[in-house]
């Protein structure tokens, strides 16, 4: 399905993308890794982006067709470091008043 369209967008990808099974754990979890090879000029990062969020998206709507959970990996974002002065107004009231 995804090779399809990966094909279906020959202005923008090499065809014959390359699928691997990582790694197992459990026996209800993989790890794939895709890879693709992009037509353009590399310096375009922006569109190099955009071209695999479609990719992603098509993914997800793949696995979503077979009911296949997606899961990213979570990003650690800690909000307490940031640079400008947090109020007390703005801080959740599970926190601690600030140092």
């Amino acid at each position: 399905m995804l090779c399809s369209y990966i094909e279906s967008n020959k202005d923008h990808w090499y065809p014959d993308p390359i699928v691997l099974p990582m790694d197992m754990y459990d026996l209800n979890t993989q790890k794939l890794s895709v890879w693709v090879q992009h037509k353009m000029n590399h310096q375009d990062i922006t569109e190099r982006f955009l071209r695999r969020g479609k990719i992603v998206e098509e993914m997800n709507r793949i696995f979503k067709e077979l009911d296949i959970e997606y899961r990213t990996y979570p990003l650690d974002i800690n909000i307490r470091s940031m640079p400008m002065p947090v109020g007390p107004e703005r801080i959740p009231s599970t926190w601690g008043a600030p140092n």
